[in-house]
């Protein structure tokens, strides 16, 4: 993902295009806001803005850069939100092997002229209410925040807080900032109705049995969730908080593959393709040394991964 300004480009009546501004990556954000929140009202979609610049004005995270902008969108408008960003001159990020086999719930889109990305979700991993359930009560407790001069709709402090949770819990393990993001939110004073709320919207989204730990550790008990649970998709969410990552992953693409994509799973995992590695580690020099050298050392990784992957998946065996 980029770290630098962008150039965002303006066009005359004429429909020429007029370079204007280099923009840095905290005005990229705030005005990315802004066109997706005006995007979304021409077309008449319900859609939410969640996490970035919200958490730290509702008081869940110390203020932070973001590098891209996300927005839940009601499910039924799901493709038709990203074809009017598509139209708009953003196209799909690239994805690895693994990506397509794990990133179901989102889509990725860049900009030559935009140095953040776009993350459009279908749901939020984590709540496991289907799509359409969880959206309604998040879009029911909005709230609008300001984004460059523009009224935009995000979730509430109770909505902001479950998101950040699930996401914190999700976080891999090379990304540390995950964990403090998590012990910070453990360490907010919640008023005695923000608890009753977010029992309430984790009983409704189907995220009480996926925040369980969080939600104990608050002393806050949420009771049942109001839509059934898949009991395969609460282990493989355990599963993965557990393991964290690298294995684990190629493991999960792996038993949800169907046969004939297994073959081209694990030649991705041994020996990943050029463009694979480039995506995965845009670091890496192209030459024949330099890759062959990530893709030795990938082997180390995963293999230490290993241990804790097989533990995380024979520790929820007893969820089947």
């Amino acid at each position: 993902m980029p770290d630098g300004a962008g150039v965002v480009d303006v066009r005359s009546a004429g429909g020429t295009a007029t370079p204007v501004a280099e923009l840095s990556l905290a005005a990229a954000v705030e005005l990315g806001h802004a066109w997706l929140q005006a995007a979304a009202d021409r077309a008449g979609i319900r859609a939410l803005l969640i996490k970035g610049p919200a958490l730290h004005r509702h008081g869940l995270r110390p203020p932070r850069t973001s590098g891209d902008i996300d927005v839940l969108v009601d499910p039924a408008a799901f493709d038709e939100l990203c074809e009017a960003v598509m139209s708009a001159g953003w196209r799909e990020r690239d994805s690895t092997v693994l990506g397509r086999h794990m990133a179901k719930h989102s889509r990725t889109f860049l900009h030559d002229r935009w140095p953040c990305d776009i993350d459009v979700h279908r749901f939020y991993p984590g709540m496991l209410a289907p799509p359409e359930v969880t959206f309604d009560p998040l879009w029911s407790r909005r709230t609008l925040m300001d984004f460059a001069h523009r009224d935009c709709a995000v979730p509430d402090r109770t909505g902001s807080f479950l998101i950040l949770a699930l996401h914190s819990m999700r976080g891999t393990d090379r990304q540390q900032r995950h964990e403090q993001e998590l012990a910070n939110l453990l360490r907010i004073d919640l008023t005695s109705g923000e608890r009753e709320d977010i029992a309430e919207l984790a009983r409704l989204t189907g995220s009480a049995q996926t925040l369980a730990p969080v939600l104990s550790s608050l002393g806050i008990s949420p009771g049942d969730d109001a839509s059934a649970v898949d009991p395969a998709q609460l282990r493989a969410w355990r599963e993965r908080v557990d393991a964290h990552s690298g294995a684990y992953f190629w493991i999960s693409a792996f038993r949800r593959a169907s046969v004939p994509e297994r073959w081209q799973i694990l030649r991705a995992a041994v020996w990943p393709s050029a463009a694979d590695l480039r995506l995965a580690l845009p670091h890496v020099g192209t030459d024949l040394r330099s890759m062959t050298v990530a893709r030795v050392a990938r082997w180390g990784r995963g293999i230490r991964s290993l241990p804790r992957a097989v533990r995380a998946i024979r520790a929820h065996r007893r969820d089947r």
